[in-house]
């Protein structure tokens, strides 16, 4: 099989981004507040919180009428960013990407997080829902996941994620739980390099995001037993659930969503909830989500402080869980 350098790795499939770079307002967009917005990411470039703001970024300095900067703050699984945000001035000049591993897995998974995900922050919007993908390398030598779980329970299979409290993560713990079989996991907070390792071979298989996922399961240097949603990925209708292939009541939807300082002042919440809303529905991330698998959502603020209060009760299983 074809091996890739880590620069060719970089090159060919996750392109160079920048940041903290702001888009142009169009004159006259309404505003009640001038300066650039801020929007914090927790996580390393080509993430699906990265991947998310960079294709929203335009519309919604166009929206606002305001400068939109994008701040990467990678640490601690999002845990770094989001103690930022809460520190922050409740002005609407900064947002957080909340994502289901900082508002949803880690406080389930980390009593000490640090922060509260429903006390410390003021909902703005759920903006998307989509599948993780399970994927081994080419020649992995499991074709679906009922092969997949025959061979788990022979001889060890290295599982990657972004590390302990990611979507990726829970989901190779759920796969645990409902199989039978132990995965040993490998952490990489750098998605640049578990794809490196996944393509070179060197990382058997991994549960990721559709967005960076089905790029390289069209082009066959990655393959796809199954998705992790209840429902087949519009994106890619030939992949059964994991449901379908066996694993009955397995489950999971990776969310993105984003959240202001606590005590953001409500007038400040529904401008940028309408201006989020704008930038969901546009044909450029239209585009962007259709062919990366993801649904787009755009709730309300009520309608999302209800939804992180829900996904926390549904993943407290994992308080005691001898898998995580």
């Amino acid at each position: 099989m074809r091996t890739f350098s880590r620069r060719q790795v970089i090159i060919q499939i996750l392109p160079r981004r920048t940041h903290t770079t702001s888009s142009a307002p169009s004159p006259g967009a309404p505003t009640s507040v001038s300066a650039p917005l801020r929007i914090l990411i927790g996580f390393s470039p080509h993430s699906a919180s990265d991947d998310l703001v960079h294709c929203l970024q335009p519309e919604l300095s166009t929206a606002l009428g305001r400068p939109v900067n994008v701040e990467l703050m990678p640490g601690d699984l999002g845990t770094k960013a989001a103690k930022m945000a809460i520190a922050s001035s409740a002005d609407g000049n900064t947002i957080l990407v909340a994502t289901f591993g900082t508002h949803a897995i880690s406080p389930d998974l980390k009593p000490n997080l640090g922060y509260d995900p429903q006390k410390d922050f003021t909902p703005v919007c759920l903006a998307t829902r989509s599948p993780l993908i399970l994927g081994p390398h080419p020649s992995f030598g499991a074709h679906d996941v009922k092969a997949l779980i025959a061979l788990a329970s022979k001889s060890e299979v290295p599982v990657g994620s972004s590390g302990v409290g990611s979507a990726p993560y829970l989901a190779g713990l759920l796969f645990q739980k409902m199989s039978g079989v132990r995965l040993t996991h490998r952490a990489y907070p750098d998605p640049r390099m578990l794809y490196e390792d996944l393509l070179a071979q060197r990382l058997d298989i991994s549960f990721n995001n559709a967005s960076s996922m089905l790029p390289l399961v069209r082009e066959k240097r990655l393959r796809a037993l199954a998705v992790t949603t209840p429902v087949r990925c519009t994106a890619a209708p030939a992949l059964p659930t994991m449901m379908e292939e066996g694993l009955d009541g397995f489950s999971l939807n990776n969310w993105l969503g984003f959240v202001a300082p606590p005590r953001t002042p409500a007038p400040i919440v529904a401008e940028l909830n309408t201006a989020l809303l704008v930038a969901l529905r546009s044909p450029r991330a239209h585009s962007f989500f259709t062919t990366s698998g993801i649904d787009v959502i755009g709730s309300t603020p009520y309608a999302f402080r209800s939804y992180i209060a829900e996904e926390i009760d549904r993943w407290s299983w994992l308080r005691d869980s001898p898998h995580a």
